[in-house]
């Protein structure tokens, strides 16, 4: 039984054993017949480089994801650390955090011809100055009591005069009043300095040295007698000081600008004389410790100039409770004074810039979220809204960029790093170009399937990259900006472009993050009908929409682009709201003046008393003779005010006999016929008109009659020592080699300052002979000159390099440099549209407009990205271009939209030079919105009507062998490795 039992089992066995060969057998006969060889050599192949790949991205993955909300904290934690060095807080703490410079130099490139000539003036003189702005409501300016009151801020203020600004920090101070009180002390300084050169030029020198002591003394005695630097009582006295002054120097303190109501001129004259006038002021910046910073800083300095206007205009009842109690009440003066000048408006723009920024800042983050709201809680697609979508949205793509504007700007102020107030516009544009990096990967995510995990190690593999190639092309826009050769912008470009970099490391960081912490569950939705069918149009009448976008750029660029002037208004360039700064715009256009400049003449106009040694030919008074002509020449012209030392000596009086007595006894001292006798009786005799001022007597001594060039030095060193020195090196160095012609002009457009000041400087050159060099024109109006020159060639500069490396750049990431040349064009026709959008805007080309190509550039550029990648992902056919244009029109809406509204936060700030450039900036986005949803399909579909093909490299040699056939399957034949490759963008549905 044992036997037959093992026989049956044995024999189940051998046919169970043949049926499974046989199943098996025809199972790999079935196998074998359906195995695609190709398609296995594909992915063999593909094999490694796809094992490889997904083990980089899964350790990137890894590393961002492994701590959700620790990697959140951190971020935010960062955040805080630069927020409190972004100027945030200084609201708060008055402590400047930001390293801004408003100086005027800061415009001018290294190596500039204008920075040098500034330095050479400055190795003499300050080029630091404030104006404090007179007005009087129902008083003559140079009303004794009017005066009185300049005369006590004066002596308050520069309370030790002639120390150089040592010990009060003012080196000078030049007004009417000034000016009246050195004259009137004229007398006896004039006196005591004729008895000292004569004592210095006495051969006997100890006794002509112990006379001349002798009799200064007694001058000194006299002096208050006889006239004290001090107002006169005497209004007579006042008024004969002022009407013997040069038309040219009275017009410079002093200005009847006629009587204005309700801010309208109603009449020309004010009906009691001069109503404005100004106090001059320069700055010493002394350094006494050698640490680099002034003793008292600037912003302490023109606090307390400031306090003691406030201090002396309410004890001396110069404004009343309103202004028609005053006009009513006799007893108030009707007064104000306003400080401004070049140093208030520095350190204005300096401190206000920030202060302002961050007051309106949290503006835009609301306009910015408030959008993104709108369009992501589904109520635009749906009807119906989803606020927890809405709000998590906002939070994913608002935070890392709110955090970013906050990091870069922190950056900046703890790296001290010095910036001019344009950087102010680095927050709007970051804020606005941040969100749309958030939004790729939030939208990817949101449509994948998987674990919160899952879905987002998809969203970083298919987008990851996509965004870095934008936050690249964007960079390049603005680092081309650091070519220019003008700091404003190069600073604007590197802020901008390492704002962009710290937004990319953010977004890369707290998106995926921020994006699985709140689970966030969004639908897609198909694009808008009226994006469908914008994009046939283009497609079908290819060569139609070529010719308009053609004709348009052709227009622009030579119509257009004449009509657009360079026009540069450094006052356009501050906080308008400032009183500095509003009231210097008053300034400029009631005294004409304004743009200080100066013109440095080096030649020798020393003088020695020594009138028994020969002079060895030099001949001061010739010198100063030719210093008065081209002073003359410069007044001719138009809208011009110059003075010099020369108007000195026309102002000042040489004779001392007003009083109708005969002093010419002292002169019986000097033998007859000598240079000492013949300067005594001028000065104390009755040689001459009591009216006669030095000027005067110069003159009628140049004719030869006298003993000449020895009377005139003496005369002219009598002069010099006759001065309070603190007036004297207002105009002349201490070594009398060098002076100073100070030339001023009003706030005008840079065609009509440049034509003043080629006639100015051709002046110079016309009286440059050897031992007398005057310079051209230094100042305001040169450096303004001078930097409009720079904003054209820079412009071209920085737009050509933007572009040439835009291109490159997608070029290596296309693999083909056709198809990113064809990219890029839209990019061209919007920039070449900003002088269409300029001249229609009346926008002039700007420190600020010079920068819109550039960032353009940056900008647009991505826009033209989404589309084209999606081409190229479909498979360039006609069906491609259209489905990828209309799928990504909803998304390039967005981004508009979004940009605009945060770049609208800075219509809110008032420096006029910015609104013109954000609106410049608005309408040029909207350009490129509109040529890459048009002109980019048009000129995709032309490429493809005339067999050109769009794609080249491997690609197009598939196509062109046979090897993948339609859309649908080079659409599925390339994988997540080949997305890699081509750098693919998300899904168009992603931002909708």
């Amino acid at each position: 039984m044992v036997d037959e039992n093992q026989e049956v089992d044995t024999s189940n066995i051998d046919s169970q054993s043949s049926t499974g060969i046989q199943g098996f057998t025809s199972d790999m006969r079935r196998k074998i017949a359906e195995f695609e060889s190709r398609r296995a050599v594909d992915n063999l192949l593909a094999a490694p480089k796809m094992i490889r790949r997904e083990l980089q991205e899964m350790s990137v993955f890894g590393m961002l994801t492994r701590f959700p909300a620790a990697s959140v904290a951190f971020c935010l934690l960062v955040t805080l650390f630069f927020a409190l060095e972004s100027g945030l807080t200084d609201q708060w703490t008055g402590e400047r955090s930001m390293n801004v410079n408003g100086d005027l130099q800061a415009f001018l490139p290294d190596g500039s011809q204008v920075a040098a000539d500034i330095e050479m003036v400055e190795d003499d003189w300050t080029t630091n100055v404030m104006i404090i702005y007179v007005e009087s409501g129902k008083r003559n300016i140079t009303n004794q009591e009017i005066l009185t009151q300049m005369d006590e801020l004066e002596r308050t203020l520069n309370w030790q005069v002639s120390d150089e600004g040592i010990d009060d920090n003012i080196i000078y101070v030049l007004s009417i009043s000034s000016v009246v009180k050195e004259i009137n002390s004229s007398a006896p300084r004039v006196a005591d300095a004729f008895i000292q050169n004569a004592g210095d030029a006495c051969p006997l020198e100890g006794a002509c040295e112990d006379l001349a002591d002798n009799a200064s003394d007694v001058i000194k005695d006299l002096a208050d007698i006889v006239g004290g630097y001090n107002i006169p009582d005497d209004q007579a006295r006042i008024d004969q000081i002022i009407g013997e002054l040069p038309d040219n120097a009275r017009q410079k303190l002093v200005r009847d600008v006629g009587k204005t109501e309700n801010g309208t001129l109603t009449n020309e004259e004010s009906g009691y004389g001069w109503n404005r006038a100004v106090i001059i002021i320069g700055v010493a910046g002394t350094d006494a410790d050698g640490d680099g910073e002034p003793d008292i800083p600037i912003p302490d300095l023109i606090a307390q100039t400031q306090q003691l206007i406030d201090n002396l205009g309410a004890q001396n009842n110069w404004q009343g409770e309103t202004k028609k109690e005053c006009a009513e009440n006799p007893e108030c003066l009707d007064l104000t004074m306003t400080l401004t000048g070049p140093v208030p408006i520095t350190n204005a723009v300096t401190e206000y810039t920030f202060a302002l920024f961050w007051k309106i800042f949290p503006v835009g983050v609301v306009a910015v979220a408030g959008v993104l709201f709108l369009f992501h809680c589904d109520i635009l697609q749906t009807g119906t809204p989803r606020f927890k979508q809405g709000v998590q949205v906002v939070i994913i793509a608002g935070l890392p960029t709110l955090c970013s504007v906050f990091t870069t700007l922190g950056i900046i102020g703890w790296t001290n790093y010095e910036v001019t107030m344009t950087v102010i516009i680095v927050g709007p544009i970051i804020l606005a170009l941040g969100v749309s990096y958030g939004l790729h990967i939030t939208n990817r995510y949101a449509e994948s399937k998987g674990t919160p995990r899952e879905k987002m190690a998809l969203a970083l593999q298919s987008t990851g990259r996509a965004v870095f190639l934008s936050a690249v092309t964007t960079v390049i826009g603005f680092v081309s900006l650091i070519l220019t050769p003008m700091a404003p912008i190069k600073t604007v470009g590197i802020s901008l472009a390492g704002g962009i970099i710290v937004v990319y490391l953010f977004t890369m960081v707290m998106v995926p993050n921020l994006t699985m912490l709140l689970d966030l569950q969004k639908p897609a939705h198909p694009p808008p009908k009226i994006f469908v069918a914008a994009v046939r149009a283009p497609i079908r009448w290819n060569r139609l929409a070529l010719s308009v976008f053609i004709i348009l750029m052709l227009f622009s660029g030579l119509v257009s682009r004449t009509n657009v002037v360079e026009d540069v208004n450094l006052l356009e360039m501050a906080p308008q709201e400032e009183p500095a700064v509003s009231k210097m715009i008053t300034y400029s256009e009631e005294f004409e003046g304004g743009q200080v400049g100066m013109m440095l003449v080096e030649a020798d106009i020393a003088a020695e008393p020594e009138f028994l040694a020969s002079s060895g030919g030099k001949d001061p008074y010739e010198s100063l003779e030719k210093i008065h002509t081209l002073t003359n020449m410069t007044n001719s012209v138009d809208q011009t005010t110059a003075v010099s030392v020369v108007f000195l000596m026309e102002a000042i009086g040489v004779s001392l006999n007003a009083s109708g007595e005969d002093l010419s006894q002292w002169c019986d001292l000097f033998p007859e016929e000598t240079i000492p006798h013949q300067v005594c009786m001028i000065i104390f005799g009755q040689e001459v008109d009591e009216d006669a001022s030095f000027w005067e007597v110069l003159d009628t001594l140049d004719d030869g009659e006298r003993l000449g060039t020895e009377t005139q030095s003496f005369l002219i060193s009598v002069f010099y020592d006759g001065l309070t020195p603190e007036l004297r090196h207002f105009f002349v160095s201490k070594d009398f080699q060098r002076s100073l012609i100070y030339i001023d002009m009003p706030f005008m457009p840079v065609k009509q300052t440049q034509a003043a000041a080629e006639e100015i400087n051709d002046y110079s050159d016309f009286m440059t002979e050897l031992g007398f060099r005057p310079s051209n024109l230094v100042g305001v109006a040169a450096v303004t000159i001078d930097v409009n020159n720079l904003i054209v060639g820079s412009q071209w500069q920085s737009l050509g390099f933007a572009l040439l490396f835009t291109v490159i750049t997608l070029g290596f990431v296309f693999r083909d440099a056709r198809y990113a040349i064809l990219t890029t064009f839209p990019v061209i026709f919007t920039v070449a549209m900003q002088w269409f959008v300029m001249d229609q805007q009346s926008v002039t080309l700007s420190l600020v407009t010079v920068m819109i190509g550039s960032i353009l550039v940056g900008v647009g550029v991505d826009f033209s990205i989404h589309i084209a990648n999606r081409v190229r992902e479909l498979g360039g056919s006609l069906e491609a271009i259209q489905d990828s244009c209309a799928s990504t029109g909803m998304s390039l809406f967005e981004a508009t939209v979004v940009t605009s509204a945060g770049m609208m936060t800075a219509f809110l700030i008032p420096i006029p030079a910015l609104k013109p450039f954000v609106l410049v900036i608005i309408t040029l986005l909207i350009f490129a919105a509109i040529s890459a949803l048009l002109l980019l399909p048009a000129i995709y579909a032309t490429f493809v009507k005339e067999g050109w093909g769009l794609a080249g490299g491997s690609d197009a040699m598939r196509r062109k062998a046979g090897l993948a056939g339609g859309v649908k399957a080079v659409s599925a034949t390339r994988d997540a490795a080949e997305s890699y490759d081509a750098v693919l963008l998300a899904n168009a549905d992603d931002a909708w």
